[in-house]
């Protein structure tokens, strides 16, 4: 048993590994772009004394307008949900409400706009008007947006070291977040909604700002 203390006692001191600072950051980064894509959102809506005749007579105005939409170059058209629902009205016998969603996209505002203003004319209600990034363009924005906050973070990751007399040994876990590209108000869509005259509405771009998230977590390291 002494002969084993012994040669433990000989053996050469293992020096205590250094210890590692793990170090947590988060950075955003931004990018900005004119909108290449605008959307107007209306609303057909027939009344009746029956659902039949109420869907009826909104499936004839949808598909005069999308006939309307089908002869300007360029321009999407979809359609949305469609519903019917009782309306109860006092002093007067209930009646029935059809309504659908109307879609219209372009890269040309001046067809679209142009329309808008048809269609409200034959008593479609607009309920937004917004413009928007494409997808290609949107993809390009956060891959910018993204790479700024990579460099943020980097270079904020070395500032601490710096600080702190250490180094950055290592990248841990990365997660990245790319909220949705914040949208400019619609400044005209209240006033468009209102309206039903045939003169089409005017709309302004503004800026869309991309933003991306990163977030790492990091080792520092004597150096």
């Amino acid at each position: 048993m002494r002969r084993a203390l012994f040669a433990l006692a000989l053996l050469p001191a293992i020096p205590a590994r250094a210890q590692e600072t793990r170090l947590r950051l988060s950075e955003t980064g931004t990018a900005r772009r004119m909108p290449d894509e605008v959307v107007a959102q209306l609303r057909v809506e027939a009344r009746a004394a029956s659902p039949a005749a109420a869907q009826d007579a909104a499936n004839r105005a949808m598909a005069a307008a999308l006939e309307r939409a089908r002869g300007v170059p360029g321009l999407r058209a979809t359609t949305g949900r469609a519903s019917a629902y009782r309306n109860e009205r006092p002093n007067a016998a209930p009646e029935w409400v059809a309504q659908q969603a109307l879609t219209l996209r372009s890269g040309e505002a001046v067809p679209l706009l142009t329309l808008v203003g048809q269609l409200q004319a034959l008593g479609l209600a607009m309920s937004d008007l917004a413009w928007q990034l494409s997808d290609a363009l949107a993809r390009e924005a956060r891959d910018e947006a993204t790479r700024e906050a990579l460099r943020l973070m980097r270079a904020r990751a070395e500032l601490v070291a710096r600080e702190l007399g250490l180094r950055v040994a290592a990248l841990r876990e990365v997660a990245l977040d790319a909220p949705e590209a914040s949208r400019p108000m619609p400044r005209v869509a209240a006033m468009m909604a209102a309206r039903a005259e045939a003169a089409p509405p005017v709309s302004a771009p503004e800026e869309i700002v991309v933003h991306a998230t990163v977030s790492a977590e990091l080792t520092l390291a004597p150096p």
